[in-house]
C-alpha cells in the first residue's frame, strides 16, 4: 500500500461519524453518498474500502480459528512423533 492509497482510506474514515466507524454495519446507501461527498470521493471507492474491510474481519476470524486448533494439537504431521 503506497501513501496516496493510505491518504485515501484515511479521507474515508474521517467522513465517516463516530457510531459508522465503530458499527461499519449502519453504514447505509445514503450514508456511503455523504461518506464520499465528505471526502471527495466516489461511492465505489467508499464501497470498496468497507468490502475490503468485510474480507479482512473474516479472514482474522478464521486465522483466529485455526489458531485454537493448533493449539489444541490439531496441525501435527503424518510422519514422525
Amino acid at each position: 500500500m503506497d501513501e496516496k492509497e493510505f491518504d485515501r482510506i484515511e479521507a474515508i474514515i474521517r467522513s465517516m461519524t463516530p457510531k459508522e466507524r465503530r458499527n461499519p454495519d449502519i453504514i447505509n446507501g445514503s450514508r456511503r453518498k455523504r461518506i464520499a461527498l465528505g471526502c471527495g470521493m466516489r461511492v465505489q471507492d467508499v464501497n470498496k474500502l468497507l468490502k475490503n474491510f468485510e474480507e479482512s474481519k473474516k479472514m482474522m476470524k478464521r486465522m483466529q480459528g485455526m489458531a485454537k486448533f493448533a493449539s489444541k494439537g490439531g496441525f501435527r504431521m503424518p510422519f514422525g512423533h
